[in-house]
């Protein structure tokens, strides 16, 4: 098949993405530091809001490329043969370098912890983060599925209709998050082996719960002409979605910062899977996507493109090297005394920039695609 044109806004948006994510879990740590008041606990209420969007973005982006470059033909294997080499033994590699950093790690590790440890690779449990790797996964193994029925979708009708078939799986998706912790106690009293725990204790993990990020990727994926007419047409729909519910968010953020104990950042309020959330989520797509179409100047492209590259070996390593970034605020920041948030912004910058850079240094090597997948060699044009 002949080499598809470039989408250039999916390049900028996965460094988008990625240094939202690195955003996110900055402010989860610098919410908790005894120095942070309710000034700061605003500002980074907004910052956290501002970067939401980071995994629903990475699904959507999967969706888009995914169904952009796939025909109507699927060779499963050699598919997954390339996510295996790509993203699950990368993901091994470093699922087991978290474990041996962790406070227990090998010592005391005996034959009777190997299904432990099985457990823990296969859920994601080794670090905080790898739920998303584990729910990635998900996606490339039921991708014929999806390929097949979404296909049929798009073969079949008309504009009109992907449309409305598209509205009713994202109301479909907006009643599943509505009725998560039904489905929770429904899924105890049953009891199954597996699934049960699909829908309790990982239910954070579950592709379900994030399926129409990948439905919404691949319309846009099938269809970008159409796709970018829709970002040009709903621009006053998106932002104002986008605006408000994010003030409305914030807002409810503060009023959770208020405990009888006195002022405490705490972010329950901005859980990913609820329908309120889901709506601002899906704004929030649409309006990075359009504000990358936008992005003209070559130099701020051709960074955002880079890290894009480097993204899947920066998701891996990145919280360790937050854990590495932490050491400066503690060491001097502080003595500075130096704003909790202005400490965070430091620390982010220099983790996005280590987890960057020793990706690509890494990628150089001829073993370097096992540790931290494929990185492109060259650089956009």
């Amino acid at each position: 098949m002949p080499r598809k044109e470039r989408i250039t806004e999916i390049e900028s948006l996965r460094g988008i993405a990625f240094a939202a994510v690195v955003l996110q879990h900055s402010i989860a740590h610098y919410s908790l530091v005894p120095e942070a008041g309710l000034e700061d606990g605003v500002l980074l209420a907004i910052l956290l809001m501002l970067s939401k969007f980071a995994v629903p973005l990475f699904i959507f982006i999967t969706g888009m490329v995914l169904f952009y470059n796939t025909g109507d033909k699927l060779n499963f294997g050699r598919f997954m043969q390339k996510r295996l080499t790509d993203v699950i033994v990368p993901y091994i590699i470093w699922s087991l370098i978290y474990f041996t950093l962790a406070p227990r790690g090998w010592n005391g590790f005996g034959w009777q912890d190997i299904p432990d440890l099985g457990l823990k690779l296969i859920t994601g449990k080794t670090t905080s983060h790898f739920w998303y790797i584990i729910m990635l996964i998900q996606f490339y193994l039921l991708f014929p599925l999806f390929l097949r029925a979404i296909r049929y979708v798009y073969n079949r009708y008309e504009a009109k209709g992907r449309t409305i078939a598209l509205l009713i799986s994202g109301v479909v998706y907006l009643m599943l998050a509505d009725q998560l912790r039904n489905i929770a106690r429904f899924m105890e009293w049953l009891n199954v082996p597996v699934l049960t725990d699909a829908f309790t204790t990982y239910a954070d993990r579950n592709f379900l719960y994030f399926f129409f990020y990948f439905v919404l990727g691949a319309a846009a994926g099938l269809s970008v002409q159409r796709w970018n007419e829709w970002i040009q047409r709903l621009r006053w729909g998106y932002w104002t979605v986008f605006i408000v519910l994010g003030l409305r968010f914030i807002y409810k953020l503060m009023q959770e910062f208020q405990k009888p104990e006195g002022i405490q950042v705490t972010f329950y309020t901005v859980s990913l899977i609820r329908p309120d959330m889901i709506l601002f989520l899906i704004a929030s797509i649409m309006v990075m996507y359009q504000l990358a179409g936008k992005l003209h100047n070559i130099r701020v492209t051709r960074l955002l493109a880079w890290i894009g590259g480097v993204s899947y070996g920066g998701y891996l390593m990145h919280m360790l090297m937050l854990r590495y970034s932490y050491i400066p605020d503690e060491q001097f920041y502080v003595a500075l005394g130096l704003n909790p948030v202005v400490r965070m912004i430091i620390t982010w910058l220099l983790a996005l920039t280590l987890s960057c850079v020793i990706t690509w240094l890494i990628s150089r090597a001829s073993w370097g695609k096992w540790i931290v997948g494929t990185v492109p060699k060259s650089k956009p044009d």
